[in-house]
């Protein structure tokens, strides 16, 4: 059931104010929801918020991170060309760099890709995943450990990852704080987090407001800036160690065509501006442009465990 949160869940302030309103233009979930801002510390949420159960109810099947991603997309020699003239390369997210493979957890992994390339890389991976559909995926298609349903039923043992990743899965979690606290649990000492969220102060979401493309309301409950995610590391006992500014042009050009589309129904991304090729080269160095300015709409931030001793 969906419920008020009367505590900030980083600072616990009780004063919220209104920062926006908006409709879901990604997948078209009915109504307009609500996003507030914490006066104390300004982390920004759903208000209500929603249950995990209700957010999964939000998810069409079709969703990015659900489907088969482990085919890699091949262009002829000509094309491959013209795109590395014009920089379209393929926007990477920076994972930590380590000395040797270890056991990692991909926590929010769709149907398993990344995973699939770590293990590949000689990494011992599991994967967690609240869809079964995308889990059962990974599993059948290319035999990955996958628990399907949340980190915290998972139950794993005590220090027993090396390295854990919460790619863009993080903001769309109704209680960060169980979740970094089991995170911290399962870390071994001196084991490595990555967090990747978009940043809620970044020049895209101050420009597009409800239509910035990365806020996906109601699917992300809880909307990050740099600042109020490492705060809310450093409350779990998690020593930032590096910021990354990393986004793409999807977000670019899907802010511009959610704009565009704002009085269609029903709403989507597709249009004139999604479908450019010109647009997308454009967007592409802007993106370029953003992440070296440090105003790019997606950061990953890379911290490590704080040494805790916890009870048998």
């Amino acid at each position: 059931m969906s419920y008020k949160i009367s505590s900030c869940p980083l600072c616990d302030g009780h004063e919220f104010v209104h920062a926006l309103k908006a409709r879901d233009f990604h997948y078209g979930n009915p109504g307009v929801y609500t996003l507030v801002r914490c006066t104390n510390c300004s982390l920004c949420f759903l208000d209500p918020m929603f249950d995990d159960a209700e957010l999964s109810a939000f998810y069409p099947a079709d969703y990015y991170a659900f489907t088969d991603r482990f085919t890699p997309k091949s262009f002829p020699l000509f094309k491959r060309m013209v795109r590395g003239i014009l920089g379209l390369r393929e926007f990477r997210t920076k994972d930590p760099k380590f000395d040797k493979p270890g056991k990692m957890l991909d926590v929010g992994c769709g149907s398993g890709w990344f995973i699939s390339q770590m293990r590949d890389q000689g990494w011992d991976v599991m994967g967690v995943e609240p869809s079964a559909a995308a889990a059962e995926f990974g599993r059948s298609q290319r035999g990955l450990n996958i628990f399907t349903g949340s980190l915290l039923d998972a139950e794993f043992d005590t220090g027993s990852f090396d390295y854990v990743r919460l790619n863009h899965s993080l903001e769309h979690m109704s209680d960060p704080n169980r979740i970094l606290a089991e995170i911290h649990r399962i870390l071994a000492n001196d084991g490595k987090l990555m967090v990747g969220v978009p940043d809620r102060e970044s020049l895209n979401a101050k420009i597009f407001g409800p239509y910035w493309y990365h806020l996906a309301l109601p699917l992300h409950a809880f909307s990050f800036s740099a600042e109020t995610l490492k705060m809310m590391l450093d409350k779990h006992s998690f020593a930032v160690q590096k910021v990354i500014f990393n986004t793409d042009n999807a977000g670019i050009q899907g802010s511009i065509q959610f704009f565009l589309n704002r009085r269609k129904e029903p709403l989507g991304a597709e249009g004139s501006i999604t479908d450019s090729r010109v647009a997308r080269v454009l967007t592409v160095w802007v993106a370029y442009l953003e992440n070296m300015l440090h105003l790019a709409d997606c950061i990953e931030v890379t911290a490590v465990k704080k040494k805790t001793d916890y009870a048998s």
